[in-house]
């Protein structure tokens, strides 16, 4: 429920298969769940050009993504909060 709606706060809403899919994607445990360490896994992929351009989950990391550069550390302070 916690992705779902991060997901749809980020204006990338998921479907409940989507998000399944995207929690197996990354899920090391098989519990079903994201834990904070599969969560970070995630941008981790996202990094290493191992997760699919299509994906939820890449969507999700481009989504959270902020250019220090451009916006200035005081975006980047924005951003977080």
């Amino acid at each position: 429920m916690e992705l779902k709606l991060m997901m749809e706060k980020l204006g990338a809403p998921q479907t409940h298969l989507g998000l399944k899919s995207m929690i197996k994607e990354v899920d090391e445990d098989f519990d079903g769940k994201l834990s904070f360490r599969e969560f970070l896994l995630i941008f981790h992929k996202a990094a290493a050009g191992e997760l699919q351009e299509d994906s939820g989950l890449m969507a999700l990391a481009k989504l959270s993504e902020i250019d220090v550069a451009l916006e200035g550390v005081k975006g980047a302070k924005n951003f977080f909060e």
